[in-house]
């Protein structure tokens, strides 16, 4: 029963990863077992795992440069409004923060004028193109897949937490 109490209120047990292993050998250091899975997600993620046709179509595509300069009376070039960014707050679901640390909840307790700044600064990123650093970063959190070895570092998802900040301009 209790464990249901527990879910329900998003209360989860943290479970570490004790032991992964790799060609063979375990590894137990933490150090270690992060580069472990780094390795794994990246090998995962690699274009070799691509498929020949595809590679030919994404390389062709990455070459065609994008044109940012269109006509203004377009909707969605028109700055972003307070109603918008009061609508994307009211629909958000309670997440996990990133790096930043910056969660929902702060977000949807902002005074009316830290919004008109958050607002304005959305607005400036939106014209000019200039994606702030710090949401370019992530948490990668490993999922083991379920009936699966947990010591195969290739038996886990990896689960990005990034800045509910930059999920809410998303919006």
């Amino acid at each position: 029963m209790w464990d249901n109490v527990r879910r329900a209120c998003g209360i989860y047990p943290e479970k570490r990863i004790s032991c992964l292993r790799k060609n063979g050998q375990e590894v137990r250091n933490i150090s270690d077992m992060v580069d472990v899975l780094a390795e794994a997600f990246a090998s995962i993620c690699s274009a070799s795992n691509y498929t020949e046709p595809f590679l030919t179509h994404k390389n062709r595509t990455e070459r065609i440069k994008l044109r940012f300069q269109t006509t203004k009376h377009k909707s969605y070039n028109t700055d972003l409004t307070i109603l918008e960014l009061h609508t994307a707050l009211s629909v958000l679901k309670h997440t996990s923060p990133g790096p930043d640390e910056v969660t929902y909840s702060m977000l949807q307790h902002l005074s009316e004028h830290s919004l008109l700044n958050i607002l304005y600064m959305f607005n400036r990123i939106w014209k000019e193109h200039v994606f702030p650093d710090c949401w370019k970063h992530a948490f990668i959190i490993p999922i083991p897949k379920p009936g699966k070895d947990p010591q195969d570092p290739l038996n886990y998802r990896p689960i990005a937490l990034t800045s509910c900040m930059c999920k809410l301009f998303e919006r």
